[in-house]
């Protein structure tokens, strides 16, 4: 595999992820709805881009600093950064690289991001916050996601 399929996998990992997440916490709360597919589209878009860039963070931690890899996908980010006006990236980098457990901090942000929402909060309780439990959908999707992307990260190595 050349560098370049190397760096569209990551790439690839973290549009999948993203859209993943965000058709997660975008299906309406009713079963019938969920087997019949009903999403709000409005809701998936506005999801897309800050879970993008938080995927794009948890890869980074996970690559070498030293690789052409993490200095293309982190150019990327810095781009999505500031078009989510997002005020330090290296300040959000350095909260995954410190902490202890990278896989809770992502399933963390991504919840944030989703919890925060207006759209998604007036679609759904209040009171019903995403949660780190298994019947969460969304948060199966995240842990799942970020596996996926830790073995992408190993590929790159062999």
């Amino acid at each position: 595999m050349t560098d370049d399929d190397k760096l569209a996998m990551c790439y690839q990992v973290i549009g999948d992820t993203a859209t993943e997440i965000s058709q997660a916490y975008s299906d309406f709360g009713d079963l019938v709805g969920y087997y019949m597919g009903q999403t709000s589209t409005t809701l998936q878009l506005r999801l897309f881009r800050p879970l993008a860039f938080e995927t794009s963070l948890y890869l980074l931690t996970l690559l070498d600093t030293t690789s052409k890899f993490y200095t293309d996908i982190h150019q990327e980010t810095e781009k999505l950064a500031e078009e989510l006006e997002v005020p330090s990236l290296e300040e959000r980098l350095a909260t995954y690289k410190q902490g202890n457990d990278s896989v809770t901090l992502f399933v963390t942000a991504c919840q944030q991001v989703v919890g925060s929402d207006a759209l998604w909060l007036s679609m759904r309780r209040k009171d019903t916050p995403p949660q780190e439990t298994i019947s969460d959908r969304g948060y199966v999707v995240i842990k799942s996601a970020a596996e996926k992307i830790q073995n992408v990260v190993v590929s790159l190595t062999l």
